[in-house]
């Protein structure tokens, strides 16, 4: 295997102890709050997306991919939160402006 594809590897799953290690260790409250994720319907932004969901938090998921977005709602929505998603792409600045103010206009707040 390539050393730069094991390298990457390791990294990303660093990432993911790292994040996962916080939000245990984090006594931040996130019951009820509203947490938008970009790049939320795989890999760490939806792992993100189920300890947030864990703990009582709602989100709003924003990926390119429907089908994606679609599935990650899915594995959600087993969960006791809120989830939204929203298709966007995030090189274009007027769809994410209307992806935040749907989500303003769903929740109330992003927190």
């Amino acid at each position: 295997m390539n050393l730069r594809v094991l390298l990457a590897t390791g990294a990303i799953l660093l990432a993911i102890w790292l994040i996962v290690r916080l939000i245990r260790t984090v006594s931040y409250p996130l019951r009820e709050k509203v947490v938008l994720i970009t790049g939320g319907s795989r890999g760490l932004g939806l792992v993100l997306a189920r300890h947030i969901c864990a703990r009582g938090g709602n989100v709003a998921l924003i990926a390119r991919d429907a089908e994606e977005l679609a599935r990650a709602k899915s594995d959600l929505a087993t969960r006791r939160s809120t989830v939204m998603t929203i298709q966007c792409d995030l090189l274009d600045s007027e769809q994410i402006q209307a992806a935040v103010r749907r989500v303003i206009d769903r929740f109330g707040k992003i927190d």
